[in-house]
């Protein structure tokens, strides 16, 4: 009888209990180039495998949760990932995507990596621009002190030009790691091809603060010891 009682009582309080609130990660997608809304884009949460598409406004909205992984894609676009986090889930992801160059036809692309520094730095000036701080610019008419400004700082377009800021500053990284430790580059060093140079570049991609910091002969240095610890491990696991 008490067992029996104990039973219902544990699937009253189930019965009871509010259900748990689905979260949504939301926002805007749009070109980089020059803001306009990107529609029909791939929004996929690859936590838990969920997709979405974006609206004819270049709106979306996907269920996520704290740490999910997310990709943006578009055709002819440089997919962008982000990983969730709890402000984000209140905040909003306003994601920017940029035209991916090996998509294009007839247009030679330069493999300069400070021309095209220089041309990212062009094209969104606007972004790289110093936003107002907390103050908005403003100064107190009489007396010590700041005049505070948490309407310009913490507003919409505010927010979304320091996320902006912050993956343009990102893709300037990676950009430059890309040339210091190009595939082309390690495969005449390593004489790897296929997988597993793909391997290998995954592995021991440098981070930035490390491509900055090695010279040219100290990335081949580099390069050369990643090279035989790859190699040694490869033939630990008899795939050699």
């Amino acid at each position: 009888m008490l067992r029996t009682l104990f039973i219902c009582s544990l699937l009253l309080i189930a019965a009871t209990a509010p259900a748990q609130t689905k979260t949504y990660l939301r926002g805007n997608i749009f070109l980089y180039s020059n803001d306009t809304p990107v529609p029909g884009a791939t929004i996929t949460n690859l936590t838990t495998k969920q997709t979405s598409i974006s609206t004819s406004a270049g709106t979306y909205e996907i269920p996520a949760s704290n740490k999910d992984i997310v990709v943006f894609s578009s055709t002819g676009l440089k997919s962008d990932t982000v990983k969730v986090e709890e402000q984000l889930l209140k905040t909003g992801y306003d994601v920017g995507l940029t035209v991916d160059g090996t998509m294009l036809k007839n247009v030679t692309v330069s493999s300069n990596y400070q021309l095209d520094s220089i041309r990212r730095r062009n094209d969104y000036a606007r972004i790289y621009e110093k936003q107002p701080g907390l103050t908005g610019g403003n100064t107190p008419q009489a007396g010590a002190g700041i005049v505070l400004s948490p309407v310009s700082f913490f507003s919409k377009k505010a927010r979304r030009t320091r996320q902006l800021r912050k993956q343009l500053n990102k893709q300037e990284e990676d950009a430059y790691i890309d040339y210091v430790f190009s595939p082309l580059w390690v495969s005449k060093l390593t004489g790897l091809t296929g997988d597993s140079l793909h391997l290998f570049l995954y592995q021991y991609r440098p981070t930035y603060e490390q491509a900055r910091a090695l010279d040219r002969p100290s990335m081949i240095a580099y390069i050369n010891d990643k090279y035989k610890e790859f190699t040694r491990k490869k033939i630990k696991r008899g795939t050699l």
